[in-house]
C-alpha cells in the first residue's frame, strides 16, 4: 500500500532541475520526485534503525546485570567490573553501551556473556533466555549419573574453563513433584536442567523404574559427596510452582530463587532405610518411599549395585544393565 501527497508552490528553479534530473535519469518528474524524497528520508530511517538496536542492546545489558546481581553474592558487579574482567581499556566506553550511546562489538557482547555466565544469543539478538534450561535424561546408571552430576558441564556457546562448586537438586513442590537440577560453577555461572523423572506418588511402571535408578544414584551421590573433600556442595530444595516457572522461563537468575528457606534434605532421607521413615517431606512421602524400595528389592541389578555402594564402592567400570 502506497500513500499519497500533493505538493504545491515548488519554486520554479527547483522544478526545472528536477525536470533535468528526470530526463538525466529516463524518468518521469513524477519518478524523479519520489527518488529525491527516497534518498532525503531513507537515511533518517536508517540512524533510527540503529539508534533502536543502540537502544535494544543497552536494554538487555542493563537487565542482565540486574539478574546478575540479584543472584550475587557479595560485591555487586557495575560496568565497570566488566570493562576491567573483558579487558576494555577504559570503563567509560562499556558505560556508554549500558546508556546505550554506543554499541558494543559482537565479540565484546560474546566476552561479556563468558564472563557473566549468560547466553551470548540472547545478549547479541535478543534471542533464547538469559539463562535456557536445558532437557537431561539421568542415565539410570547410578555410576554414570554421578559421574554426570558431579561434573560442570558447558553449554554450547560458552568457553569457560570453570569447576563444579554446588549441586543443587530441586523436587517442585507440588503433587508431581518434578525433579530439577542446577549447576552452579566456581565462577558463579548456573547451568539449569530439567528432567522426565517425577518424586511423587502420581507415577506409573516407567515411573518406578526411574525412581529406584534414582534413589540408589541419590545413595551414591551421597556416599561419593561425603567422601570427596573437594570442596563440591550438594544441596537440595523444594520450590514451589511459581518458583519452578521462573527458574524453567530462563529469564531469571537460578540463584536468586535458591533461598536458604527452600533448603530441604529429602535427596538425603528418600533412599535411606533409617531416615526416610522419620520424616515427612510431602504428603505421600513414606508411601512412595515403602514402594520404591519394593521397586528396588525385585530387580537384581540394582540390589547388587546398591550393595557393592554400601560396601564402599564409589566408582566402578560402567556396565549395561
Amino acid at each position: 500500500m502506497f500513500s499519497k501527497i500533493a505538493i504545491r508552490n515548488i519554486p520554479s528553479q527547483i522544478f526545472r532541475a528536477l525536470e533535468t534530473l528526470a530526463d538525466l535519469h529516463d524518468r518521469s518528474t513524477e519518478a524523479e520526485a519520489r527518488q529525491a524524497l527516497r534518498a532525503w528520508v531513507e537515511p533518517l530511517l536508517v540512524q533510527d534503525s540503529r539508534n533502536t538496536r543502540r537502544k535494544e542492546v543497552a536494554e538487555r545489558l542493563n537487565r542482565m546485570l540486574t539478574q546478575v546481581n540479584s543472584g550475587q553474592r557479595g560485591t555487586k558487579l557495575t560496568p565497570s567490573h566488566i570493562a576491567e574482567a573483558i579487558k576494555e581499556e577504559r570503563a567509560e566506553d562499556v558505560e556508554d553501551w549500558f546508556l546505550g550511546e554506543k554499541e558494543p562489538s559482537f565479540p565484546q557482547l560474546s566476552a561479556i556473556a563468558s564472563f557473566l555466565g549468560v547466553d551470548s544469543d540472547w545478549l547479541k539478538h535478543g534471542d533464547k533466555t538469559l539463562y535456557p534450561p536445558a532437557y537431561e535424561r539421568l542415565s539410570e546408571n547410578p555410576f554414570e549419573a554421578v559421574d554426570w552430576l558431579l561434573s560442570w558441564d558447558l553449554a554450547d556457546n560458552q568457553s569457560d574453563d570453570g569447576k563444579l562448586k554446588t549441586l543443587h537438586l530441586i523436587r517442585a513442590d507440588n503433587p508431581t513433584g518434578g525433579l530439577y537440577m542446577v549447576k552452579e560453577s566456581d565462577k558463579g555461572h548456573f547451568r539449569t536442567f530439567y528432567t522426565p523423572i517425577h518424586v511423587s506418588e502420581e507415577i506409573g511402571a516407567g515411573g518406578e523404574a526411574s525412581l529406584a535408578a534414582l534413589f540408589v544414584t541419590l545413595e551414591l551421590l551421597y556416599k561419593r559427596y561425603t567422601a570427596m573433600g573437594n570442596g563440591i556442595m550438594v544441596l537440595g530444595y523444594q520450590l514451589r510452582p511459581d518458583d519452578i516457572a521462573q527458574l524453567t522461563n530462563g529469564n531469571t537468575h537460578p540463584g536468586s530463587l535458591l533461598k536458604e528457606g527452600s533448603r530441604s534434605m529429602w535427596w538425603e532421607d528418600i533412599w535411606d532405610s533409617e531416615m526416610a521413615p522419620k520424616h515427612n517431606y510431602w504428603p505421600g512421602w513414606k508411601s512412595l518411599y515403602e514402594r520404591i524400595e519394593r521397586v528396588i528389592s525385585a530387580r537384581t541389578h540394582l540390589n547388587e549395585l546398591r550393595t557393592q555402594i554400601r560396601q564402599g564402592a564409589t566408582t566402578m567400570a560402567r556396565s549395561d544393565k
